[in-house]
């Protein structure tokens, strides 16, 4: 019988931890929506170096996580958020400022 992969953290426990981790290395982080305790569903909002991109969590069938960028600049991330929370409206949305968020994000694209 093939082994089920394990169930995702929820974001209520996920996003704490990427905050800590973030801030302790000296980048930034908060969160600008919080959604249900048990809600899976998150959204990244990256700043880098005035830049800003939005990523979604993508399923994959073997539940491994994966990112994929969703908008690029001010005004279009701020409508694919506004979009995606009046679909989602238990939608954890987490604001990072760091150099390198593949050290905190697992499933984050290699060639951002």
């Amino acid at each position: 019988m093939p082994q089920q992969p394990e169930p995702p953290l929820p974001a209520s426990t996920l996003v704490p931890a990427i905050c800590r981790q973030v801030v302790s290395a000296g980048g930034f982080a908060t969160v600008l929506a919080k959604g249900s305790q048990w809600g899976g569903a998150l959204l990244l909002v990256h700043r880098w170096k005035g830049g800003v991109k939005a990523y979604e969590k993508m399923p994959t069938l073997s539940g491994a996580p994966l990112w994929r960028e969703a908008a690029a600049g001010e005004s279009a991330v701020t409508a694919f958020v506004a979009a995606q929370q009046k679909f989602d409206p238990d939608l954890w949305v987490l604001e990072l400022d760091t150099a390198d968020p593949a050290r905190f994000i697992p499933g984050w694209p290699a060639m951002d």
